[in-house]
């Protein structure tokens, strides 16, 4: 099989020559385990954090082995009673043509398309969905979504304006393209190292970015805002703790300011059903657009994912692996 494999830690932003698309030996299932023929990969930033010999989260990636990652894929062959060939799964199938995990670390996929399940019907939906459960925005309010018109930032600003009328949304944007779409789905796009444009100030900010930009965006906050923090891309690359300064403005504004982690509310399976329906339905009556890019082939990740980085088009990253694994 196939299999795209991290060649070297990455310096920075990581680069295409980073990795190495290399033949495995096909692996075989033991007991409680099931092969899996990948079809879709997520490219998701938050991978790069391990990329390193010495991470702020988790263990760091193997040097020449493949790319860990969440992907959806078919069964194959299964020791699991649970799984059945020609299931869709979802898991941590990693950047390989198959993959063999206990039937435990993998969930039946159900409705949609299989790659929605690594977007809008998946952990990528949820983490938009909870995140504006959690904020709660209320009519008049000012929302600023950093980084915006990546794939969660994306439906967060979608997803708020479908539940609260007389809502001002603001997200950050990388260049021309991403800034013309937030446009179009009536976010105004601020560039991601100016200060904040006003009028006014900000009521809810999602933090997916971290560093100076945090900082100066916490100088903007209203009396009582809230702040969400969901992750430091700004530092992704970097040793050491994330970047989260300027905690006066938090307290000389009588702000909220939180971590969000996804895991916290997926254990909650009725409202886990209920967000999966109404987006569902959202997706059916075009509420919500998300937008996606698909990639083909499995060689085109390398690029694919060290675009996140960059500039990215606006959306969702999905990489389709050719028909051969």
């Amino acid at each position: 099989m196939k299999a795209l494999t991290l060649l070297r830690y990455p310096e920075g932003a990581p680069r295409p020559e980073d990795f190495e698309l290399v033949e495995l030996a096909d692996p075989v299932p033991g007991p409680g385990e099931v092969l899996v023929k990948v079809t879709h990969l997520s490219m998701d930033p938050l991978p790069r954090v391990r990329m390193q010999a010495k991470p702020v989260m988790g263990p760091p990636m193997r040097i020449g082995a493949p790319v860990e990652g969440r992907g959806v894929g078919r069964v194959i062959d299964s020791n699991d009673p649970t799984f059945a060939e020609g299931d869709m799964v979802l898991g941590e199938l990693g950047w390989q043509g198959l993959a063999v995990l206990p039937g435990a670390k993998l969930t039946k996929v159900r409705g949609g398309q299989p790659h929605q399940h690594l977007g809008a019907l998946g952990p990528t939906g949820f983490a938009a969905w909870f995140v504006v459960e959690s904020l709660a925005p209320r009519g008049g309010e000012t929302l600023l979504v950093a980084p915006a018109a990546g794939a969660v930032g994306s439906l967060v600003c979608q997803i708020a304006a479908a539940r609260t009328a007389d809502l001002q949304l603001v997200g950050t944007a990388i260049g021309a393209e991403q800034a013309d779409y937030l446009d179009g789905i009536g976010v105004t796009p601020m560039a991601a190292d100016a200060d904040w444009p006003g009028p006014g100030g900000i009521d809810l900010f999602v933090d997916g970015v971290g560093g100076a930009f945090h900082d100066r965006m916490l100088a903007a906050l209203n009396p009582r805002a809230r702040v969400l923090l969901l992750g430091f891309v700004s530092a992704y690359g970097e040793e050491g703790p994330p970047r989260y300064g300027n905690a006066g403005a938090v307290l000389l504004k009588r702000a909220r300011m939180e971590g969000f982690l996804l895991a916290d509310h997926m254990t909650d399976t009725p409202a886990v059903e209920a967000a999966r329906k109404q987006l569902a339905a959202w997706l059916e009556d075009g509420t919500v657009r998300p937008a996606e890019r698909l990639h083909h082939g499995l060689a085109s990740a390398a690029a694919a994912f060290s675009g996140l980085f960059t500039h990215s088009p606006p959306g969702k990253q999905i990489v389709e692996l050719e028909d051969k694994a």
